[in-house]
C-alpha cells in the first residue's frame, strides 16, 4: 500500500499536498481519467512532479499509487469529484481554505479513516481480518486515543492491543497494516513520528500533542463520544 509520507513541500506536509492538488486541477479545469477510473498516465506524471512525489526512493507506479491515494482523500473530504472521464475541484474547497489547519487535519484524519477505501488498497493482508479490522475502526481510534502523547510507543504492543480488543488473529501483517492505515497518515499530518520513517515498518512511534485532537474528529465523525481529556492509558 502507498504511503501518505510526511516528505514537505516546504514542510507543508499533507495539507499543503491536498491545497496544491486540488488548485492544480482547477487551473487545468480537471483532470483526464482512463477507462479504469484512474488518472490518465501524463496527468498521473504531471501530479507526481507538482507534488514532489517522484523524490521518494520507490518505483514510478509506486510514485503513481500516492498520487491516487492522494486523490481518494481529496474525494473523501469532498474537495473533490470523479465525473466519470475526469475528476474535477468542488465548490467545497473555498470553505476549506479558511479553516484552522488544526481543524482541517482533524477532518482529513477523519475522511481517511472513515470514508477512502483503504481495504482495497491493502494487497498484503487477508481481505476479511482487514475489513474485520476497519468494522473496528473505532474501537482501534479510542485505543490510540488514549496513548501518552511524547513517549515512545512500539507499535508491535500497540497492534496487540489491537488484536486483543477486536479480535483477530496474531499475524504479521497486523503490524505493516496497523502502521499503513492508522500511523502513516498521523506522520503525514505532523501528529506523530515513526521510526524508521516511511516506507519502512516503524518499530516506535511517539503522538505529538495535536494527535489527541486529529484522532478525536476522527471519533466524533463515527459518532463515537470522545472522552474525556485525562491522564493517558498504556497499550
Amino acid at each position: 500500500m502507498p504511503t501518505l509520507e510526511p516528505v514537505s513541500i516546504e514542510q507543508g506536509g499533507l495539507l499543503t499536498r491536498l491545497d496544491l492538488l486540488v488548485n492544480l486541477i482547477v487551473d487545468r479545469r480537471g483532470l483526464a481519467l482512463d477507462s479504469r477510473g484512474r488518472l490518465a498516465r501524463a496527468e498521473g506524471r504531471l501530479l507526481t512532479e507538482a507534488l514532489e512525489l517522484n523524490r521518494s526512493r520507490g518505483a514510478p507506479g509506486r510514485d503513481l499509487a500516492a498520487v491516487e491515494l492522494l486523490r481518494a482523500l481529496a474525494e473523501a473530504i469532498g474537495l473533490l469529484r470523479d465525473r466519470g472521464d475526469r475528476v474535477e475541484a468542488t465548490s467545497l474547497r473555498h470553505p476549506w481554505e479558511r479553516l484552522d489547519p488544526d481543524l482541517r487535519a482533524g477532518l482529513a484524519y477523519a475522511a481517511w479513516c472513515h470514508r477512502v477505501p483503504w481495504v482495497e488498497m491493502l494487497n498484503d493482508a487477508p481481505e476479511p481480518e482487514v475489513r474485520t479490522l476497519r468494522d473496528a475502526r473505532a474501537k482501534v481510534l479510542r485505543l490510540m486515543f488514549e496513548l501518552p502523547s511524547g513517549s515512545d510507543v512500539r507499535v508491535s504492543a500497540l497492534a496487540a492491543a489491537v488484536r486483543r480488543r477486536v479480535g483477530l488473529p496474531d499475524a504479521v501483517w497486523l503490524v505493516h497494516t496497523i502502521a499503513a492505515v492508522f500511523l502513516d497518515p498521523l506522520v503525514a499530518l505532523a501528529a506523530a513520528e515513526v521510526v524508521p520513517p516511511p516506507p519502512a515498518t516503524p518499530a516506535h512511534v511517539r503522538f505529538a500533542a495535536s494527535a489527541r485532537t486529529v484522532i478525536g474528529s476522527a471519533l466524533i465523525a463515527a459518532g463515537e463520544e470522545v472522552p474525556s481529556l485525562g491522564v493517558p492509558a498504556s497499550p
